[in-house]
C-alpha cells in the first residue's frame, strides 16, 4: 500500500527527523483522517490494509473432508479450549485433549488450525492433535506443509504404498504400526531398504525396534554395530544392551569381570588401560565428559551396558577401591533405567546414590506407583523434592498428590517452594483437585501460591465440564 512505509519510518525515527506525509496514502484513508495525526493515520491504514482487498474470483472450493464428527462438549468447555489456545493456562491443553477424547467429545473444527500450529514444534502434542482432528487430519495436512505431521494418520492402515511411496512421516508411522503388529515383517521390510536409506533415517527407523524387541532381532542389530554412521551404531548398541541373552551382554559381562572383582568384602576395580576396537564397535564412546577421566569413563560405560543379572545387589553396600564409588553408582543407575529394574532403583534411591546425568525421578518411576509417596517421604530430607517428582508421569497417584499439596499448604508463600508448586499444579490427579489449599485465602499478590490455586481450580472446572 502506498504511503505505508512512510508512516512506519515516521513512527520509528520520530516526526522531527521524518515528518509525517499523508499525501501518498489512499484517498479512502485521507478522507477519513481529517485533522488526525500520525497514529490516527496508522490505525486507518492498518484497517485499510486488512480489509481493503478485492474479493478473489473463480476459485474452486475445497472438497469437504469425509466421515462423521464426534459430538461437541458443552459451550463452557469449548470456551476453555479457546482460552488455552489464546495463551491462558496452556500447560493444561494436553490434559483437556486427553480428557475430551476419553469422554467421546470432539473438537470444534474452527480450533483445529490453531491446534495444528501449536503441535507443529511440540512432538508430544502431535498424537493428541491427530486424534482431535479425526477425519480432517489428512485434509488439513494437505493445506499447509507445516502441518505435515497430520499425515501420520494415513499410515494407521496397512497400505504398503505408504512405505514405498509415502513421505518421511508416513513411512515412519507405517513401519511403527507394522512393528507393533508383526515385528518380524517390520524387520524384513527395513532390511530390504537399509542400504538405500540415509544415516538419519536408518537411525530413526532402527529406534522403532524397541517395540517388540526380541532375540530374533539380534543378528540384524549386530550388523548395525558395523554401520558407517556413528548414530546408527549407538542405537544398535542401546537396543542390544536391552536384549536379555544376547551375545552383546556376554561380551560386556566378560569385560566387567576382567576389571572388577569382589574380594574380602571390597570391590576392587582395575580401570581399562585402553579402548579396544571391539569396545568401540560395541558402542563405547572414547570422548569422556568433563570431570571424568578417560579410563573411568570407559569403565563406567562397560558397567552401564552390562546386564544386571551378572552383578550382585549387595555390591551397593561394599567399599570400592580403584575408582570413585560415584563411577559405579552412576553406571548402575544407567543399567537400572535400561532394564526397568525396580529392585536396583529402590536400593540406589535409599542409599542416596550418585545418579550422574540422570534425574533421580527416572529411578523413582521404576517403582510401583503405590510406593512413590512413601519413597518421596523417606528421601525428602536428602533430595530436592521438586527434582525428584518433576520427572514422574502425570497424573500422580492420589497419595503423592495429597502429600505434596499438604506440604505446600504449610509453607506460606516462601519462594523456595515455587518450583514444586508449579509441578504439582499440573500433576496432581483429578480427585485431589478439590484439596483444602484451594479454599485458603491466597491474597491479591501474584505469588506461586495464588498461581497454584488458579491452576488447580481451572483443572477442576475443566473436568466438571468434560465429564
Amino acid at each position: 500500500m502506498k504511503g505505508w512505509d512512510g508512516l512506519v519510518s515516521s513512527v520509528l525515527l520520530g516526526t522531527d527527523r521524518r515528518p509525517a506525509d499523508f499525501d501518498e496514502l489512499p484517498e479512502y484513508v485521507r478522507e477519513r483522517l481529517g485533522n488526525g495525526g500520525l497514529l490516527d493515520a496508522a490505525a486507518l491504514a492498518t484497517v485499510y490494509k486488512r480489509a481493503g482487498r478485492k474479493p478473489l474470483r473463480e476459485l474452486t472450493p475445497l472438497e469437504a473432508a469425509g466421515g462423521e464428527d464426534r459430538p461437541l462438549p458443552r459451550a463452557g468447555a469449548v470456551r476453555r479450549l479457546a482460552a488455552m489456545l489464546g495463551g491462558f493456562q496452556t500447560v493444561v491443553l494436553g490434559e483437556w485433549l486427553r480428557t475430551a477424547d476419553a469422554n467421546g467429545w470432539g473438537v470444534p473444527p474452527e480450533h483445529l488450525p490453531a491446534l495444528a500450529d501449536y503441535a507443529r514444534n511440540r512432538a508430544e502434542y502431535r498424537p493428541l492433535v491427530i486424534t482431535a482432528a479425526g477425519r480432517r487430519a489428512r485434509w488439513l495436512a494437505e493445506l499447509n506443509p507445516e502441518w505435515r505431521f497430520l499425515q501420520a494418520v494415513d499410515a494407521e492402515g496397512n497400505d504398503p504404498r505408504l512405505w514405498t511411496h509415502g513421505n518421511a512421516v508416513q513411512r515412519r508411522a507405517w513401519l511403527a504400526g507394522l512393528r507393533r503388529r508383526d515385528p518380524a515383517a517390520a524387520r524384513e521390510e527395513l532390511a530390504e531398504v537399509w542400504p538405500n536409506e540415509s544415516a538419519v533415517t536408518r537411525a530413526d527407523f532402527l529406534g522403532l525396534f524397541a517395540e517388540g524387541l526380541s532375540l530374533a532381532d539380534e543378528e540384524f542389530l549386530e550388523t548395525g554395530l558395523d554401520d558407517r554412521s556413528r548414530e546408527v551404531r549407538r542405537v544398535a548398541a542401546r537396543l542390544l544392551a536391552r536384549l536379555p541373552g544376547a551375545q552383546y551382554g556376554v561380551r560386556m559381562s566378560e569385560r566387567l569381570h576382567a576389571h572388577l572383582v569382589e574380594s574380602q568384602g571390597v570391590l576392587a576395580v582395575d580401570l581399562p588401560r585402553s579402548l579396544t576396537a571391539s569396545m568401540e564397535r560395541d558402542g563405547l564412546d572414547s570422548a569422556n565428559p568433563e570431570g571424568v577421566g578417560k579410563r573411568a569413563w570407559w569403565f563406567h560405560q562397560v558397567v552401564a551396558h552390562t546386564p544386571l543379572t551378572t552383578m550382585n545387589l549387595t555390591w551397593l553396600n561394599l567399599p570400592v577401591e580403584g575408582c570413585a564409588p560415584e563411577v559405579l553408582q552412576s553406571a548402575w543407575t544407567e543399567a537400572a533405567i535400561r532394564e526397568d529394574a525396580a529392585d536396583w532403583a529402590r536400593e540406589l534411591l535409599l542409599r542416596n546414590a550418585n545418579t550422574g546425568s540422570r534425574n533421580p525421578a527416572e529411578l523413582l518411576r521404576l517403582l510401583p506407583a503405590a510406593e512413590w509417596a512413601q519413597a518421596v517421604n523417606v528421601l525428602r530430607n536428602t533430595v530436592d523434592v521438586a527434582e525428584l517428582v518433576g520427572g514422574l508421569p502425570v497424573p500422580w497417584p492420589p497419595e503423592l498428590g495429597r502429600m505434596v499439596l499438604d506440604q505446600l499448604g504449610k509453607v506460606g508463600t516462601n519462594r523456595a517452594w515455587a518450583r514444586l508448586a508449579s509441578i504439582a499444579a499440573r500433576a496432581v490427579p483429578p480427585d485431589v483437585l478439590d484439596h483444602p489449599i484451594t479454599r485458603d485465602p491466597s491474597g491479591d499478590e501474584d505469588t506461586w501460591r495464588r498461581r497454584l490455586v488458579e491452576t488447580l481450580t481451572f483443572r477442576r472446572e475443566m473436568y466438571e465440564e468434560l465429564t
